[in-house]
């Protein structure tokens, strides 16, 4: 009997669930000119993204990537306005520009073997922007020293117990 078919809702949690092909999205981000800019330039930038979010580009090379037709590119004002759009719909980072796409930590975390980023040229930074925070995020957690904090037993004398109990020469008699 085959299973039956249940809809599937919003996910709840912040768990990284899927995968995304890199080369495929920065062809679609070039050639599918039938979608909307904003999203291309948000599919451009994934490809390029290091694991802390940066996507940097060369002066004028968005401009060459994501045009309007395959001879007509689209003006580098209307490329900043797009880019806005995206900023707006938080994204990406108040931070982007047509130099640099930075996906916030909150939406996309690329893994990657990795372990240090080299400064993005255009941030002078290699961390990821933080959207809650909005900030850069921390490298790494901050160092804070607990102090254990010693046990303080308060001796309490229950009223009663004076009189079920008296210490005469070290042996308890009620």
């Amino acid at each position: 009997m085959p299973k039956k078919y249940i809809a599937f809702t919003d996910h709840q949690n912040y768990e990284i669930f899927g995968r995304i092909t890199l080369k495929k999205v920065g062809e679609v981000s070039r050639k599918q000119f039938n979608l909307s800019t904003d999203f291309r330039l948000f599919l451009l930038g994934l490809q390029r993204m290091s694991n802390k979010g940066h996507a940097v580009f060369l002066p004028g090379e968005i401009v060459s990537l994501v045009k309007h037709t395959p001879d007509k590119p689209y003006s580098e004002r209307y490329l900043r306005t797009q880019i806005r759009v995206l900023v707006n719909a938080k994204l990406l980072s108040p931070e982007s520009n047509i130099r640099c796409l930075v996906y916030p930590m909150e939406v996309i975390s690329l893994k990657t073997d990795k372990k240090m980023t080299p400064l993005c040229p255009e941030h002078g930074t290699h961390s990821s922007w933080s959207s809650e925070n909005q900030s850069w995020a921390r490298d790494s957690l901050p160092e804070v020293v607990v102090e254990p904090i010693p046990n303080e037993v308060e001796e309490v004398i229950h009223p009663d117990w004076e009189e079920e109990f008296q210490v005469i020469s070290g042996n308890y008699a009620s």
